[in-house]
């Protein structure tokens, strides 16, 4: 028999026997790569859900109509390079309130940056009107408000304008720029408890919802380490406390913050009830965020200060000093698109992710460098303490070696600034025609320019200072800090 033959080989079979030989070959090959690749994906954090939102809120959206916030893909969702610091199984609902004026100006940065670490179903964007922004639905928190807000209520002619503009195939561009800001604010203030009560039926049964607006920033450093030392199992209602009227509220451009329990309140059989009132009551009121602290409070719920933590100011309008300084601040209000990158480039460059970001550390790497000048014109430090010009009918100009008139700080900004550096609790100071104000703390502040009077006459200027000698002397004195200071003001 021979086998060096090509005829021989067919004829007994070696060439099959070669063929199978290759295709096990070939198929073993294959399993060892496909095994290989998949050792070789990164570890999905346990609980985390991705781009595929829970199958309770699915069914919920199903149920009521709402569209998915993100097209389920196989590929799925992956948090950002820069998300270390967030907990991909936070059971954490961040709600976004915005404005149709604005969304698409103010959305696109914060989806870029830190909301970038949120699983696409624990994030919630509501507006005035509906829409999408890339894969994340914008839910229309007013298309359920009652005819007690909407009849012959001129505050909703933005909301019935926006539509006709969408019908017509428009962008919100063509309104009027001098008309939407006001009308948006007017508007806003009825949107507060719609949201929370559609957040629920969204993302239901999380331990936290925060609520923010589209120009607040998180640190998410700051957010979990705070909310480490909180208990979710109770009705808990935080935030900036705001005192303008009764009941005290949360500032909501500051954010809010409701546990699972206190969500309950507001979603329960009397939710229609609810809204049914807080409608009537908003036409009045001054705000939403006032409204829904109402609402909690008429439910036995009162808000708790936690100011600096939840916080409703920027940097550049930080007061460092003795009452900030050694505080972890996890949210900032005010803070336009080219900050909210500059923060979230900040954080994301620091030595620890881990350890707590302190407003020592904000001033030194932000601000230090901006504050070396004792002078700036045209500029607002923001000092809020008036220093009285002295009556000279009420009071001689001389009494003892002390001249009244000499000494008046409203007289000069030369004036303004010896008082300051007399009163050694001054920090800084602000001059202005016949107005002298102090601080006990050092802020950046930001252009202010001249304007006319009111009576007409010449134009006012803003002049700021600040005691630099005295406020590095402090700093070296205060520096570093022990430790983070979690403490509320006062």
């Amino acid at each position: 028999m021979k086998l060096d033959g090509a005829p021989s080989m067919r004829r007994y079979g070696v060439s099959r026997f070669y063929t199978r030989h290759r295709l096990a070959v070939l198929l073993v090959t294959l399993i060892c790569l496909g095994l290989i690749a998949k050792l070789r994906q990164p570890a999905r954090p346990r609980n985390c859900h991705g781009g595929i939102p829970l199958p309770q809120i699915l069914a919920q959206q199903r149920k009521s109509g709402a569209t998915a916030n993100f097209a389920a893909t196989t590929a799925g969702w992956r948090p950002g390079a820069r998300c270390a610091n967030y907990p991909q199984d936070a059971s954490l609902v961040i709600v976004v309130k915005t404005g149709a004026t604005e969304a698409f100006s103010k959305l696109p940065t914060l989806l870029l940056t830190y909301l970038s670490c949120v699983p696409p179903e624990n994030v919630l964007f509501f507006s005035d009107m509906a829409g999408t922004i890339g894969n994340f639905a914008i839910h229309d928190s007013l298309d359920t408000a009652t005819a007690d807000a909407t009849k012959d209520n001129p505050d909703f002619d933005l909301y019935n304008n926006q539509k006709e503009l969408r019908q017509l195939g428009q962008n919100m561009d063509s309104l009027r720029n001098e008309w939407k800001s006001e009308a948006a604010w007017r508007l806003d203030k009825y949107k507060n408890l719609y949201t929370a009560q559609k957040a629920w039926d969204l993302a239901p049964d999380r331990d936290w919802y925060l609520y923010i607006d589209a120009d607040t920033y998180i640190s998410w450093t700051n957010l979990f380490l705070w909310l480490a030392t909180l208990d979710a199992t109770k009705p808990l209602y935080l935030g900036s406390q705001v005192d303008v009227g009764r009941p005290p509220f949360a500032h909501g451009g500051s954010g809010y913050l409701l546990s699972k329990p206190a969500m309950q309140l507001l979603v329960g059989d009397d939710r229609k009830s609810l809204a049914k009132e807080f409608d009537k009551n908003a036409t009045t009121a001054c705000c939403g965020d006032q409204e829904l602290g109402r609402t909690l409070f008429k439910k036995g719920l009162k808000v708790q200060n936690v100011r600096p933590v939840i916080n409703g100011k920027n940097p550049r309008e930080f007061n460092f000093g003795p009452e900030l300084w050694c505080t972890p601040v996890a949210t900032m209000h005010h803070v336009g698109s080219e900050e909210v990158q500059d923060m979230w480039d900040f954080e994301n460059q620091r030595n620890s992710t881990k350890e707590p970001l302190l407003m020592e550390e904000l001033y030194y790497t932000m601000i230090a460098s901006l504050m070396t000048t004792p002078r700036r014109d045209d500029w607002d430090n923001q000092s809020p303490f008036d220093q009285l010009r002295p009556d000279p009918i009420l009071t001689p100009n001389h009494v003892g070696d002390f001249d009244f008139f000499h000494h008046d700080p409203t007289k000069s900004y030369n004036h303004c600034r010896k008082a300051c550096e007399k009163d050694k609790d001054c920090f800084q100071f602000v001059y202005s025609k016949d107005s002298c104000k102090f601080d006990t703390a050092f802020t950046l502040g930001k252009p202010r320019y001249p304007k006319k009077a009111e009576d007409g006459g010449e134009e006012v200027r803003f002049q700021s200072g600040w005691l630099v000698e005295r406020i590095q002397k402090w700093i070296a004195q205060n520096s570093p800090c022990p430790g983070p200071n979690w403490e509320k003001d006062h």
